[in-house]
């Protein structure tokens, strides 16, 4: 097993990439403002995904970063009811 590793170990070299998820209660198209704002203020990666409300994916390599952006956007965003 450990020589398999060995073949593959380049594989998961690299920087680590960091995520958290932010809910929002609001169609996608309304929170295009706010997703602007927050890509220009931080170095993270913004994905979108729609459903019963919407999943903002945040990502990026800095952990503080990541957590600063979804605290930024958290506090922006109408809240998901749970």
């Amino acid at each position: 097993m450990k020589g398999m590793f060995e073949e593959i170990a380049d594989d998961f070299a690299g920087e680590r990439d960091h995520v958290r998820i932010v809910r929002a209660a609001e169609p996608e198209s309304a929170l295009l403002d706010r997703i602007e704002a927050l890509r220009a203020a931080f170095d993270v990666t913004v994905g979108c995904y729609p459903g019963d409300h919407v999943r903002v994916k945040l990502s990026g390599t800095d952990e503080a970063v990541v957590e600063d952006a979804a605290a930024w956007l958290s506090e922006r965003v109408d809240p998901v009811e749970e």
